[in-house]
């Protein structure tokens, strides 16, 4: 059995998670306190980041922003630049860019602004959001970057071309980061999930849930607690001698 210090594998520093309201987001925070990080928790809507301020008291710090809003990115960073001297939150040790919005739509029928919606969530906002935080983490020559991608991103999937255009920028430009932030400490590492039991999943009926888990070869849909656990041990030591590297979190999946 695993000792209390064993799995405080996050003690003595914070973690930045975007996305942080989500079904995926929510499951990273808690992985990351249990682990024993303060969380800066991003989201947009105030009521939900309160409720994680409630669950987990002082060990959640909210940080109410649009990440597509660059002024409010930078705002959000002088914040945490202030707030990790603080005893009880500990300096920057790890981001997980988890924020990201996902439409459908073929080619014949792709809208421009659909295009530039999810390169802006899922791409550029992460981008700045490496940017800041190397800047933050580089100081101390330590810290993990965990990017939330796709196997959509890695694999393709029809009707899902600009999401899966996006998320393959986000673990192109992880790949390159890693050679980047390696002689400053910094590790770069992507998650790939496959399809979780989510928001984002919810609208497919049964026949099509069913078509999707008779090709994963683990025959069943994904839970955000399995994607959580995967972020947790990229960000800590356990994953020390590992960057560069996309993680698939799919059960295995056929397409």
């Amino acid at each position: 059995m695993m000792s209390n210090s064993e799995s405080m594998i996050l003690k003595g520093g914070s973690v930045l998670v975007t996305g942080a309201t989500g079904d995926i987001g929510r499951a990273i925070v808690n992985e990351c306190v249990s682990a024993g990080a303060a969380v800066f928790a991003a989201g947009r809507n105030e009521d939900k980041l309160s409720a994680l301020v409630n669950q987990y008291e002082s060990r959640v710090i909210p940080l109410n922003y649009d990440v597509t809003d660059e002024k409010a990115v930078k705002d959000a960073f002088r914040q945490i630049q202030i707030q990790q001297n603080q005893p009880n939150v500990g300096p920057l040790m790890g981001l997980v860019n988890n924020a990201g919005v996902m439409k459908e739509a073929p080619l014949s029928v792709s809208a421009m602004d659909g295009l530039k919606a999810q390169l802006n969530v899922n791409f550029l906002a992460p981008y700045q959001h490496m940017q800041l935080a190397s800047r933050l983490m580089a100081r101390h020559r330590h810290g993990s970057i965990v990017n939330i991608g796709s196997q959509v991103g890695e694999q393709g999937s029809s009707g899902l071309s600009a999401y899966g255009a996006s998320k393959a920028a986000l673990s192109g430009a992880s790949r390159s980061l890693a050679k980047e932030l390696a002689a400053v400490g910094i590790r770069v590492n992507t998650v790939a999930p496959g399809f979780i039991n989510t928001e984002l999943t919810a609208h497919f009926d049964d026949e099509a849930r069913q078509d999707i888990e008779s090709r994963i070869a683990m025959r069943r849909s994904g839970r955000a607690g399995d994607v959580a656990r995967a972020v947790v041990f990229l960000l800590s030591k356990q994953s020390a001698y590992t960057t560069g590297h996309v993680l698939p979190v799919d059960g295995l999946f056929y397409p």
